[in-house]
């Protein structure tokens, strides 16, 4: 998420400690190596990291000196190099940066506040991409590769969620027949490669931009023309049951994020939550999750759910469906969640216990998960993907959803039942689950789908 405020002091060590970005000569017409200097958080500087009780006994011990990305054609190898020895380090080659960089989906260039909003929220929802198993084999070119002496058995990349050009790159080793985190560094994105790659994939220079995506300038809340996005075929109001009043399960994600509930101290269910005095740990640069700064939200939004809509749409790349849900609370505030170009068929089948294994979406148009693998990433391009969430006021507004409390959706279908939908609500920084619905799909197919 966008950061709304950080602690001065570590903003001044993180301009002093870090080097400038450093772009090498052409080795040839079309190889460029682009450098940046990596830095690791120990935990008295990071003491709310959340993968403190799942990481690698070797994650404290293990540095790496820069991170490179060499510009052959189209596609970039990566490296990075240790301080110990040249040999010391992981690669991955032939890959496309093009899908980390935020997009405007050519569906809504037509319209100037769709582009900034499309925009603002792809470079303020996290994107990390993995490589792993044969994905990895075949990127690095062997079997496996050694940083510190542990086998590398997974990569991650990731565009977080602040500024344009804060990133992170996460290595993993496997124990017990899991992977672990054993390193995770800090680096400041080479600005202009990013600032070209940008303009290559939106067909304008990054300035007209930067505001809203290197200063966190919040966008104005106008009117979402929900039309520009797909045509409604139909819509019907499906029955649900609302199970919000229980406790979310604890386990993957949301067990180790649970250091990010600030407020309320205590929470039995996930009703709880719906008040604006509900709280959680902010996300501050270069990309640490900060209990000193809690991030407040308006989660009393959420107290009422009065109606649910399932539309069946058509969008740039087929029919997918919609639904809206629509709120109230003591304050006389209205509020509309809308989740849109879903493919229901591609979610997976989980139990309630299963619950954190679901899809999650993150608000936005168009934009990545917050997780996947690469090939996921490559397949889906942010150029033509139909997926969207907004939050929206009485009127048709846009609504800032982090400022609200929320990141999106977690979606998957019953393990017994695949015509009932889960829908669960995630929390600001996906700390929590905020509500859980139930919808029942059986008659909506009848009538619009089969």
């Amino acid at each position: 998420m966008k950061n709304c405020a950080f602690l001065f002091t570590f903003f001044l060590f993180t301009l002093i400690s870090c080097t400038e970005t450093a772009v090498d000569k052409p080795k040839t017409k079309d190889t460029i190596i682009y450098s940046a200097s990596l830095r690791e958080l120990s935990d008295t500087e990071y003491p709310d990291n959340p993968d403190i009780t799942v990481r690698n006994e070797k994650y404290t011990t293990t540095t790496m000196k820069s991170i490179e990305f060499v510009k052959k054609g189209e596609l970039f190898d990566m490296r990075l190099i240790s301080d110990n020895s040249k040999d010391d380090t992981a690669h991955l080659f032939k890959i496309d940066l093009m899908e980390f960089i935020p997009t405007i989906p050519e569906y809504v260039r037509e319209d100037d506040y769709l582009s900034l909003i499309a925009i603002v929220n792809q470079e303020w929802n996290r994107n990390q991409v993995k490589w792993q198993d044969d994905q990895l084999k075949t990127a690095s070119h062997q079997e496996f590769c050694l940083v510190n002496g542990e086998k590398v058995t997974r990569i991650d990349l990731a565009r977080n969620c602040l500024n344009a050009y804060l990133w992170e790159v996460l290595l993993y080793t496997e124990v017990n027949g899991s992977n672990q985190v054993f390193y995770h560094g800090w680096f400041d994105f080479p600005k202009e490669l990013y600032q070209e790659l940008y303009a290559k994939r939106n067909g304008k220079k990054f300035d007209a931009m930067a505001d809203y995506l290197v200063e966190w300038k919040n966008p104005p809340s106008e009117k979402i023309n929900l039309s520009k996005l797909r045509t409604v075929i139909s819509e019907v109001h499906p029955s649900y049951a609302n199970l919000s009043d229980v406790m979310y399960p604890i386990s993957g994600e949301r067990k180790k994020k649970q250091v990010g509930v600030i407020t309320p101290t205590k929470v039995t269910k996930m009703t709880d939550f719906y008040t604006d005095a509900s709280t959680f740990a902010t996300f501050s640069p270069p990309g640490f999750y900060n209990r000193a700064d809690p991030r407040k939200t308006e989660l009393g939004r959420f107290q009422k759910l009065e109606t649910v809509s399932y539309l069946k749409t058509e969008t740039n790349l087929g029919e997918r469906a919609e639904f809206h849900f629509n709120y109230s609370d003591d304050k006389g505030r209205k509020t509309q969640f809308i989740i849109g170009g879903l493919d229901i068929s591609a979610l997976p089948r989980l139990s309630t216990e299963e619950a954190n294994s679901g899809h999650q979406f993150s608000m936005g148009i168009g934009n990545h998960p917050f997780y996947e693998d690469y090939a996921l990433h490559q397949g889906q391009c942010s150029l033509t993907n139909p997926n969207f969430g907004v939050l929206l006021d009485e009127h048709g507004k846009w609504l800032d959803s982090h400022f609200i409390g929320i990141d999106g959706p977690l979606l998957h279908l019953d393990k017994m039942d695949p015509n009932k939908l889960h829908v669960w609500i995630l929390s600001f920084e996906r700390h929590a689950l905020i509500a859980h619905y139930l919808v029942e799909l059986r008659k909506v197919r009848e009538m619009y789908y089969e």
